[in-house]
């Protein structure tokens, strides 16, 4: 074997290393998706705190304001808007919220105390409505919203006022930049997956 043919052969080898040690340098970290099993909607109902629909009437960056219609579960404290927030912007498993789409969101509380902050949970059933079918109780598919009402009844609507309607001289909907929030507004709220 020639000198020249080694050369060849270790090159490709050579660049491998030096890319990998390079990366490193830079701190790049392999991309990881969400990973979500497979749950059921009386699963997901268990886990979440909250169960609601709602239509987005704000979205900033990731917040968004949701006009609440229905309540599932947590109905005592949900207030007639749900500010939710969202704890995995920018991570993989984070969430897009279209402003004037309906949803039904499993959320857990985020943020305590007089102002309250929710999560949509991931690897929940949180989705569009019309948007995922499940099995009914008699094996056939349905909407998951129309699971829920036969599962749960027709929900309430809701009996708590937004606290966030008596800050003192504004609104969470006041002052806040709207940039970031349009250019993927017409995205589905699901975990994004990467690979």
């Amino acid at each position: 074997m020639t000198q020249s043919t080694l050369f060849h052969r270790a090159r490709p080898i050579a660049l491998a290393m030096l890319s990998a040690a390079w990366l490193s340098l830079l701190g790049a970290a392999p991309a990881r998706a969400c990973a979500c099993t497979d749950i059921t909607p009386a699963q997901g109902f268990d886990r979440a705190e909250y169960v609601f629909t709602g239509k987005v009437a704000e979205a900033t960056g990731h917040t968004w304001v949701v006009d609440v219609d229905r309540i599932w579960k947590g109905g005592d404290t949900l207030a007639d808007q749900a500010h939710l927030l969202d704890v995995y912007a920018e991570l993989d498993c984070e969430f897009f919220f279209a402003l004037d789409q309906s949803y039904v969101f499993f959320a857990i509380r985020a943020k305590s105390g007089r102002y309250v902050w929710y999560q949509a949970q991931v690897c929940n059933l949180t989705s569009a409505l019309r948007s995922r079918r499940v099995r009914g109780p008699d094996g056939t598919a349905m909407w998951l919203e129309d699971f829920i009402v036969a599962t749960y009844g027709p929900g309430e609507r809701p009996k708590v006022e937004d606290p966030w309607r008596r800050l003192p001289g504004a609104s969470p909907r006041e002052g806040r930049s709207q940039a970031g929030g349009a250019s993927r507004a017409s995205a589905i709220a699901r975990p994004r997956r990467s690979g």
